[in-house]
């Protein structure tokens, strides 16, 4: 995979600081295990200035503690696709159908990169297989004629099928319905340990341009990923044929067929790549699941969102593989739900928004589903939200508990804290706006109950908030016409207010709770406990016998004089009132006010008879 120069996205920061303190004291475990949860939802993103080089150099320590010394990578290799759009791919095609088309036992020239140096330079290559999809070039006698033809019809009778079938199709710039499978040693600055690149693609090769290949093509390792010996083992590299596959199905159909400017962000597109390989392997990625369990900065809040390509990237295909397999267990569609997120008009958090809300939750926001990702990390209950549905592969990730007191987190980036009880579980009033905190509690890998049904105060028109009691720490959603109108978390006592706007007397709330599954709902009527404005009076004398003038409409308004009621009447539907009296004295002060239908009362407007 490339890495986007002039469109590379990343997740605006929106950085907040975690006071000190705001976790609360450690303490012994009780028999129940509490974690705090702490999540920035913030998807922001905005775009940068081109990318430098890819830093291969930069991964060698990440995996000191790992079960593995050597580890192969995907590269990124830096693209402005900007700069290419104008050169249309069909002259390719053109250019192509003047050349006779390749055959076994053929030489060609193809442009390659030193990955260390990031120099350009070609190799001479034979081709050695060619089937309806691959062709399978060697540089240097590096594979023998048995072995490219395993590998190449290892592509075409399950690779190609198994990615156009869950991903899409490919683009075919050279109008021969196939991809050049280059094999060679690539130029990574491998040294027998630490990080190597297993294979890329490079969207420059789909454009009429001077270092093009001009053509599908992908770039496959053959040391040390098919050994490092002189015996090679091709069958090391289908499942990087596999992820590298996806990665320029996903160019062709973002930016060939759906015409954006780029593709997916790289966070999704090497999802999609890493569920390429579950999908042919048939089987999870336990390297992945390792990384995460031995991933230092995952435990200190590492962004999924954020692709670190010279800082921890391992973390990122750690958190992007587990993210991706999470979504398709939730969505409930198996591998299809691939195809829907490819299929999708977006190119960002918004496509994987578009299946959450259409097979999980109409209600339900991406930033929302991010934080219920790192509780099922946690919980890994066997329903729910909260887990991956008891599928075996995940039971062992580990719970990564933070153990400072203060750290600042991306959009996306999380954190977990180990809790000696529910009641030391609070909400800072200083956190950051997408900044949330969930208490998490239940047995691992269990079956997560439903929470009790939340109890509610009353809510009237004048509320500016909802308050009740409910479970610790608990996440409470308000609904309106179907639509989540607001969400608050209650504290560790159970008790919660949620800010919201005012709404009119009358309007039909519900109110439920959720942790990886939603209470029942209580259904809250809005009440008017606004009382009418200060009815108007005019002139009262000695000879009226009316008090006339305006109050809500609806109204009963009220004439005392004294404690003693002399007269009342109901405003029409225009406000205007009229109360017969009796005639009354000069000097007489009278006392007017209004009730609307539910007795709220009004301000008295006090009237002296002339």
């Amino acid at each position: 995979m490339f890495r986007r120069a002039l469109s590379l996205p990343i997740i605006l920061s929106l950085l907040f600081i975690l006071p000190a303190g705001v976790f609360g004291a450690g303490g012994s475990a009780s028999a129940q295990d509490y974690y705090k949860l702490v999540s920035n939802e913030s998807v922001s993103s905005l775009l940068t200035e081109p990318t430098g080089t890819f830093k291969i150099a930069n991964l060698a320590p990440l995996r000191q503690k790992f079960k593995s010394s050597v580890y192969r990578i995907d590269y990124q290799k830096p693209f402005d696709l900007l700069k290419y759009l104008s050169l249309r791919k069909y002259s390719i095609r053109m250019e192509m159908k003047k050349t006779r088309p390749p055959r076994v036992g053929d030489t060609k020239k193809f442009w390659v990169s030193n990955l260390a140096s990031n120099k350009d330079y070609q190799v001479s290559a034979k081709l050695l297989y060619s089937g309806p999809h691959a062709d399978v070039w060697v540089y240097n006698n590096q594979l023998n004629g048995a072995q490219a033809a395993q590998l190449g019809k290892e592509f075409d009778n399950r690779i190609y099928a198994l990615d156009t079938r869950y991903f899409g199709m490919p683009s075919d710039v050279d109008g021969n319905g196939k991809v050049n499978i280059l094999c060679y040693d690539i130029q990574d600055g491998f040294d027998g340990s630490g990080g190597y690149v297993a294979g890329y693609f490079y969207p420059l090769d789909l454009f009429d341009a001077d270092t093009s290949n001009k053509s599908e093509i992908f770039y496959i390792d053959t040391y040390p990923l098919m050994g490092t010996g002189t015996s090679k083992n091709v069958t090391e590299a289908y499942s990087t044929l596999a992820h590298e596959f996806q990665h320029m199905i996903s160019f062709n159909q973002k930016v060939f067929v759906q015409h954006h400017w780029d593709t997916f962000d790289t966070w999704i597109d090497e999802g999609m790549s890493m569920a390429a390989e579950q999908i042919y392997t048939g089987k999870p990625l336990s390297d992945r699941i390792d990384d995460y369990n031995n991933d230092a900065s995952i435990t200190n809040g590492h962004s999924l969102l954020y692709w670190d390509s010279n800082g921890d990237v391992l973390a990122n295909y750690s958190l992007s593989y587990l993210f991706m397999e999470y979504l398709k267990i939730q969505c409930g569609q198996g591998d299809a739900i691939f195809k829907k997120i490819m299929d999708d008009p977006n190119t960002n958090e918004k496509a994987i928004e578009d299946v959450i809300r259409k097979y999980i939750d109409p209600n339900l926001t991406f930033g929302q589903f991010m934080t219920d990702f790192r509780a099922a990390l946690v919980l890994k209950q066997t329903n729910g939200l909260y887990g991956f549905k008891g599928d075996a592969a995940f039971k062992p990730l580990r719970i990564k508990t933070y153990n400072g007191s203060s750290l600042k987190l991306k959009g996306g980036g999380a954190v977990v804290k180990k809790l000696s009880s529910a009641s030391r579980f609070s909400v800072p009033s200083g956190k950051g706006r997408d900044m949330t905190y969930t208490l998490l509690s239940g047995s691992i890998g269990g079956k997560a109950q439903q929470p009790k049904t939340p109890k509610v105060w009353t809510v009237g028109d004048n509320s500016t908030s909802i308050s009740g009691s409910s479970d610790p720490g608990i996440e409470v959603a308000i609904m309106k016409n179907g639509k989540i109108l607001a969400r608050g978390t209650a504290d560790g006592k159970g008790y919660f207010k949620v800010p919201v706007s005012k709404q009119k007397a009358g309007t039909v709330l519900y109110v439920y709770t959720e942790a990886g599954l939603k209470s029942s709902k209580v259904k809250v009527i809005v009440k008017d406990k606004t009382a009418p404005g200060m009815p108007t009076a005019g002139n009262v004398t000695t000879k009226s016998t009316h008090v006339v003038g305006k109050a809500e409409k609806s109204a009963v308004v009220y004439v005392y004089r004294g404690s003693k009621q002399i007269g009342k009447a109901t405003a029409n539907a225009k406000g205007a009132y009229s109360v017969r009296i009796s005639k009354q004295k000069k000097g007489t002060k009278l006392s007017i006010f209004a009730k609307d239908r539910v007795g709220n009362k009004s301000k008295t407007r006090m009237v002296t008879v002339r």
